[in-house]
């Protein structure tokens, strides 16, 4: 099940807050879990028990520990994050290490791919990230379990982030009021993102589609294909964190925002600052520290930052086409502190923007294509070997509608400037009213009424 299908919109979600709002206090995390463990299970059933296992020993551990002294600590923060570690390197790196061995050569006969369970990404770095912070002592153990795994398990962030932590829900866990504001802030962030998802996002995917299946592109198949690529992946992703983060609030849960105009940023610093911010901040605060950080000397630090970029391009999926994006945006944060420590000249914000953008466009070329063949014909396409104009090809597949929705994807990137130039219709821009996003809405409906259900992207990492 996912959050633009009929199933959603009109059984599970009033079904939802009808037995939620009529649930006692008490009650209401264990309504909350129920609905998310049918929430996942309508996905696939025979997965359901790997995610109340992981909950379940992530839990337990964090009780022990929070009563273990001295090296047992560290014995039961190990045995913490082992299990649920291999569980993901098991499910989503297996199928890549097998078949990378195949084409070496090795002995491996009558291979079947095992099947990746869907949020499992997510799931993990949330239980990873609990047990670290009772280690740490930044929280206290949950005694309860049903608490703990609603954390755990809320639908609203289950199967593609962002990656909640624990102790920005805890204290609400405990006890929180229903606040009719929060609800319809809730309500509206959940139109916004909905609408993201279809109008801009589900719009643009098949000119994607169809400019990755071109055999040979030309420099302007390319480009119009990865910028509209850019425009899908940050309406969709953005577009399901809004919604989750909406979901959260109708319940009385606040989930970290996980998008802030990454793509008006004037450094790749200030990108990784804006992008995807709970999985960057996740791997500042869990691999790129605990590693050393800077504090280790100059050429450390900057490894460890390349080794923590290329771990979290791996994160997003079993292929090595994501390891050498994440290390393309490994070297690039290297080369833009090197460029700090030198005292080298300020670059002007504009050609900053310009330059941050283009390389993040690359980048993202790399990361759609997946495989090495497929990133190679891009490649090829945008130095111009197979011309330089629009193919017949991509001109018979785009349709009038994702031109426009092309550009206006372009215009809602660059909005938020307005507000600097329109002071006072700043909060009307930033925020767009309650009435403005219901209109979206029942326009995203009446549009979902004629295409197939398209799958968030990030549900595949």
């Amino acid at each position: 099940m996912v959050f633009v299908s009929d199933s959603f919109v009109f059984v599970f979600l009033p079904l939802f807050l009808i037995c939620y709002a009529i649930a006692p206090p008490f009650l209401r995390n264990f309504t909350i879990l129920f609905f998310s463990l049918v929430f996942y299970g309508w996905w696939r059933l025979d997965f359901l028990p790997l995610l109340i296992i992981i909950a379940s020993w992530s839990w337990l551990t964090g009780l022990w520990i929070a009563r273990a002294f001295g090296p047992q600590r560290r014995l039961a923060l190990l045995a913490a994050i082992a299990p649920p570690l291999f569980g993901l390197i098991y499910f989503k790196y297996v199928n890549l290490f097998a078949e990378s061995a195949i084409e070496l050569g090795a002995p491996i006969t009558n291979w079947s791919p095992i099947p990746l369970p869907i949020g499992l990404s997510f799931f993990v770095f949330g239980a990873i990230s609990y047990s670290v912070d009772v280690f740490r002592k930044t929280v206290a153990a949950e005694p309860n379990l049903i608490n703990y795994a609603t954390y755990q398990g809320m639908f609203g962030h289950l199967v593609a982030g962002p990656i909640v932590r624990y102790r920005s829900v805890a204290e609400r866990l405990k006890a929180r009021i229903f606040d009719v504001s929060e609800f319809a802030e809730g309500l509206r962030r959940f139109m916004l993102g909905f609408a993201q998802k279809v109008l801009i996002a589900d719009t643009l995917a098949p000119l994607v589609e169809a400019g990755y299946a071109l055999p040979s592109p030309s420099t302007f198949d390319t480009i119009v294909t990865v910028a509209a690529y850019t425009l899908h992946l940050y309406f969709d992703f953005s577009g399901y964190s809004s919604m989750a983060i909406g979901l959260g609030l109708m319940v009385g849960l606040k989930f970290p925002e996980n998008f802030d105009n990454p793509y008006l940023s004037c450094s790749l610093t200030e990108f990784w600052r804006r992008w995807h911010i709970s999985l960057s901040s996740w791997l500042r605060d869990y691999l790129y520290i605990p590693l050393g950080g800077n504090r280790v000397g100059r050429f450390r630090s900057y490894l460890n930052l390349i080794v923590t970029m290329a771990l979290g391009g791996l994160w997003h999926g079993a292929s090595w086409t994501f390891m050498i994006w994440g290390l393309w945006h490994g070297m690039g944060l290297v080369v833009a502190r090197i460029w700090a420590a030198a005292q080298m000249p300020r670059i002007p914000p504009l050609l900053g923007h310009a330059v941050t953008l283009m390389f993040v466009m690359l980048g993202w070329l790399l990361f759609r294509a997946q495989d090495w063949q497929t990133a190679a014909t891009m490649f090829d396409g945008l130095i111009g070997r197979n011309g330089a104009t629009l193919s017949n090809g991509f001109l018979a597949a785009i349709r009038p509608i994702e031109i426009v929705t092309l550009f206006a994807g372009i215009a809602l990137v660059y909005l938020p400037l307005l507000s600097r130039l329109l002071p006072s219709r700043a909060t009307l821009i930033e925020k767009p009213p309650f009435l403005l996003a219901a209109c979206l809405w029942f326009w995203s409906l009446w549009v979902m009424q004629g295409r197939t259900v398209i799958p968030f992207l990030y549900f595949q990492f």
